[in-house]
């Protein structure tokens, strides 16, 4: 999913489902169990220090149009940000989000790309760069096959090399409709197969569920699917947009959060995440800002969840 798009109203209901179909012990649905086993793509360790990817520092956020008051108003918990860009939104390109100690991290969105224009304008301080943008799924998301985003990943590696950047896996997530693959774990299965040699750093993916989940977790469908990557993958992991989808108020978003946060945080296989998304209308209760520089009551929950404090330290 992206800022530019509407959400596809098939994939949502899809992905609820796909969440509901979750079982307790993390089999991801039908697309969990397989018979690969973990995939080692050899990418380099991904945890090393830098002036931007402070130790534990996970929390972050997937949205466009920040402004500085925005950024103000995230920084010190939020630690990075990015915008499905290759550069940061031109009012911050200035460099108000070092400033404010909320690392921007560029990405390749789809196949149609400018290597030698990446290369030119990708920030000199950036550490990672963001493989395609959910290629599993129709435009307007970047509709990639897995074999296509293989054989393109040589100039993905080439950009990340001008600038020493280490490499996160295309984006994938549950799909619905006319899709280049319904299920994300296969994608990725088929990727890697047809991408032997290329580097990978971290594997990254998106997960959307239904917010009314029975049990006291709130967030086990997300975790049960996080299990499944876990399994199948041996690289670190990125979950770079997450939500529950269908919040009847503000209580049952927060509630999905609050345990969600607590798991990622937990969780040591989980390098990085990002909520979905700063101001978004198409899914009810995800907004983290209001006005201009200013947190809604759930960006607020977001800020203050245990185990972001002191990412700025």
């Amino acid at each position: 999913m992206t800022l530019r798009a509407p959400l596809h109203v098939l994939s949502l209901v899809l992905l609820i489902i796909a969440g509901c179909g979750s079982s307790s012990d993390g089999d991801g649905g039908d697309g969990g169990t397989g018979d690969s086993g973990i995939r080692d793509q050899g990418g380099r360790d991904g945890s090393q220090d830098s002036a931007w990817n402070r130790s534990g520092c996970k929390r972050g956020i997937a949205y466009g149009y920040h402004s500085e008051a925005d950024l103000a108003a995230i920084q010190g918990s939020v630690s990075w940000w990015y915008n499905w860009a290759h550069q940061p939104d031109e009012d911050l390109r200035a460099g108000a989000y070092r400033t404010a100690d909320v690392e921007y991290v560029p990405m390749v969105w789809g196949g149609n790309f400018d290597a030698d224009a990446m290369i030119a304008n990708i920030p000199d301080d950036s550490e990672w760069l963001l493989g395609f943008n959910e290629p599993n799924f129709p435009a307007p998301q970047a509709n990639i096959s897995a074999a296509d985003a293989a054989a393109l990943w040589p100039e993905v590696e080439r950009v990340a090399d001008a600038h020493d950047l280490l490499i996160a896996s295309p984006a994938v997530n549950f799909c619905g409709g006319e899709c280049q693959d319904t299920n994300p774990f296969d994608y990725l299965d088929d990727f890697f197969a047809a991408c032997e040699g290329c580097r990978v750093d971290a594997v990254a993916f998106h997960l959307y569920v239904g917010c009314n989940q029975t049990g006291e977790n709130k967030a086990q469908w997300l975790i049960n699917h996080i299990e499944t990557y876990k399994q199948r993958f041996s690289q670190p992991l990125w979950l770079t947009e997450f939500a529950c989808t269908d919040a009847a108020n503000f209580a049952e978003q927060a509630a999905f959060l609050e345990d969600a946060v607590v798991y990622l945080e937990g969780e040591p296989r989980i390098q990085r995440y990002a909520w979905f998304s700063g101001r978004f209308e198409g899914i009810p209760y995800v907004d983290l800002l209001g006005d201009d520089g200013e947190l809604t009551e759930l960006g607020e929950a977001y800020v203050n969840a245990p185990g972001g404090a002191g990412c700025s330290e």
